[in-house]
């Protein structure tokens, strides 16, 4: 066997038939031996130089073959000296001894495993946002040493401010140092106000952004349904119940912030009264009638003319009137209506309400 580090003994095998070589013959066949299957020599790295050995008898001539290296010394020694290549791969090393006698041993055959140069590395992100984690984590690197302190292959970091990580790794060839810099962005400020601040249910609110600069904008209600992606947008109470709106945004770091607020509502129900109405049979704005997007009940609609007489009246708040009276088209003019409803199931609110409209023919 061959070796780098120790000696192995080979035996020539003997073809000349003199006298003398006969009894050189006996000597051969004495020490003949069996080819040796090949074996792991060493283990290399790339562009390596190591010294490889074998023991034969004094005087004797070696061959050396060498795949995926070259031999620097003279290669008819039993003792050679090689400088591996570029390419990483298991490579054969074998020997024929010749002896001084002319006889030719056994090839012995090893084999020697040159490792590639693997390059260190840091994976991961090199941008954060304020209070966030991020994993990074050693690449080719038999063993690690962190700045940190840290020898694991991977470390969770929250940097506060933009730092610099440094790794020294290991590998089967070389010690490394590599640097990865990470930049930390601030996260936003979410805020927004609305107006008005007690709004009635049936009402549209304000919703308006206050807080640090954002790209997007993301409104949710109560329901956890998105209702706008713009920065003011406006929004109808549908709930008796207070209404919660909740506000996603995110800047252009895509660092995200989010921010919920409570809407107390009135507990009123927002009813709308036109001030004016055309019954003329054009299917446009025939018919004065309340309208609301909530529910109402003990509804009651009264309308007088100038003369204090009831000309209509309505406990539905779908039936309005058409513009006339006791069967005739009414005349046109102002005239005052007078409004009562229930503004909440469970408050048990009666609301009142009385304007006027003007009907125009």
């Amino acid at each position: 066997m061959i070796s780098h580090s120790s000696s192995l003994f080979i035996y020539p095998f003997c073809y000349k038939f003199s006298y003398m070589q006969k009894y050189i013959l006996l000597l051969c066949f004495a020490m003949l031996s069996i080819t040796v299957s090949a074996q792991v020599v060493s283990t290399v790295c790339i562009g390596s130089i190591r010294n490889y050995k074998v023991v034969g008898y004094a005087g004797s001539v070696y061959n050396w073959h060498i795949n995926g290296g070259s031999i620097l010394s003279d290669p008819v020694k039993d003792s050679i000296i090689v400088k591996w290549g570029s390419v990483g791969g298991i490579f054969d090393i074998f020997v024929i001894e010749t002896s001084i006698h002319g006889c030719i041993g056994d090839t012995i055959f090893s084999k020697v495993i040159v490792n590639p140069l693997f390059h260190i590395g840091i994976s991961g992100p090199d941008e954060v946002c304020s209070g966030e984690s991020i994993t990074l984590t050693a690449i080719n690197a038999l063993s690690s040493k962190w700045s940190n302190g840290s020898t694991n292959q991977s470390i969770t970091v929250s940097p506060t401010s933009d730092i610099q990580y440094q790794l020294i790794g290991k590998t089967s060839c070389s010690i490394d140092t590599v640097y990865q810099n990470i930049t930390v962005h601030q996260k936003p400020q979410a805020e927004f106000i609305y107006s008005p601040d007690l709004p009635v249910v049936g009402e549209i609110i304000n919703l308006t952004y206050t807080g640090t600069p954002v790209t997007t904008y993301s409104w949710y209600n109560d329901l956890n349904i998105l209702f706008s992606d713009q920065s003011n947008p406006m929004y109808t109470i549908e709930n008796h119940d207070n209404t919660i709106i909740s506000l996603f945004v995110a800047n252009q770091f895509g660092c995200i912030d989010s921010i919920s607020k409570t809407i107390i509502t009135n507990g009123t129900i927002n009813i709308w009264i036109p001030n004016s109405f055309t019954p003329n049979g054009d299917g446009l704005n025939d018919v004065f009638k309340a309208e609301s997007l909530s529910e109402v009940s003990d509804f009651n609609l009264y309308i007088y003319n100038r003369w204090g007489q009831l000309v209509f009246e309505s406990n539905n708040v779908n039936i309005g009137w058409d513009g006339k009276f006791s069967g005739e088209e009414a005349q046109q003019g102002v005239y005052t209506w007078v409004l009562t409803y229930q503004s909440d199931h469970n408050r048990k609110i009666v609301s009142r309400k009385n304007g006027q409209v003007t009907l125009l023919r």
